[in-house]
């Protein structure tokens, strides 16, 4: 007689018909606005750091995955999509032993750890990030502006720290925040470049309109706030909007698949909670760019979020 074996999985157990190839992708192709204005702005630094961070981080998750007996999964482009946007921010005069350690963390504490893309708790590029930003704050800090007034190789936001809201008029206007022209990480500059990338995610339905929108909104209202409170003492909503990160944040980051709610309710609260302690940090903290803080810290509420007012089982 045949056997007959129960196989149990996780949900859902309805495809879509989507894939996570798709999506990652999807996701590489929203980049590329960004990354050629990259290259054109700042540089061919710009593509020598793309390639050592996507090539690398193929060959670190193919080793973990190989020497702990794993199925290779480098095929599904996930590492390509989290090594291109990893080196989206980082500054492209950036040492190549250093893209090497930010990817290798990456794969490691942001994913491998902990089982894989899917299992990570938080946003694995984020991880990488922050841990190039506190080990080498330095070289973190290496602009590169060719062609450019030096007044100007300061980021919008350490102009905004060190001087106040305001001086930045004296520095950048809003055309140079919007279309990218100033110093800054590589894919984080262009406003027009990620809004485009974002829009092309929300028409393929590849991200959920709440998160991004969600998260733009509780910047703009929240430091709408305060600077309605007192004009000369905080920048006014549009700055945070086009400056600091907060587009490739909405669009990019606080999409993470893994790291992000799955409920509506609990993605409108990761936007809007994720876009104001983003204001926070860059009004009262030390911090300029808060925004890829304040996303990395809210990965921490998702599973609280995702329990606050669950989906009707079935729905």
């Amino acid at each position: 007689m045949s056997e007959f074996k129960l196989t149990v999985s996780p949900s859902p157990h309805v495809h879509s018909g989507n894939s996570l190839t798709r999506m990652m992708r999807d996701f590489i192709i929203a980049l590329l606005p960004a990354t050629i204005y990259g290259v054109y702005f700042f540089g061919m630094d710009v593509l020598r750091c793309v390639l050592i961070a996507i090539v690398s981080a193929v060959v670190w998750e193919a080793l973990s995955q190989w020497l702990s007996g794993r199925k290779l999964e480098i095929g599904n482009l996930n590492t390509v999509f989290s090594g291109l946007l990893l080196a989206l921010l980082l500054p492209p005069s950036l040492p190549w032993w250093t893209i090497l350690i930010g990817t290798l963390l990456m794969v490691l504490l942001g994913k491998e750890i902990y089982g894989g893309y899917g299992s990570n708790p938080f946003n694995c590029v984020l991880i990488a990030w922050v841990a190039l930003q506190l080990s080498y704050p330095d070289y973190m800090a290496q602009w590169i502006l060719p062609m450019a007034d030096p007044a100007t190789t300061s980021t919008p936001m350490e102009v905004f720290a060190s001087q106040g809201s305001a001086f930045i008029g004296e520095y950048f206007s809003y055309t140079d925040l919007f279309l990218g022209r100033t110093a800054g990480f590589t894919g984080q500059v262009s406003a027009l470049m990620l809004l485009i990338g974002g829009s092309y995610l929300l028409w393929r339905k590849t991200i959920n309109w709440r998160i991004p929108i969600s998260y733009l909104a509780g910047v703009f209202f929240f430091a709408g706030i305060f600077w309605l409170l007192g004009t000369g003492l905080y920048a006014d909503p549009v700055f945070h909007l086009l400056a600091g990160g907060t587009m490739i944040s909405a669009f990019f980051l606080a999409t993470d698949l893994p790291s992000s709610p799955t409920t509506p309710q609990g993605m409108i609260l990761f936007g809007l909670g994720a876009g104001i302690l983003t204001v926070t940090i860059r009004t009262w903290g030390a911090w300029t760019f808060g925004a890829f803080y304040a996303v990395l810290i809210f990965n921490m509420f998702t599973p609280f979020l995702d329990k606050i007012t669950p989906e009707v089982y079935g729905r």
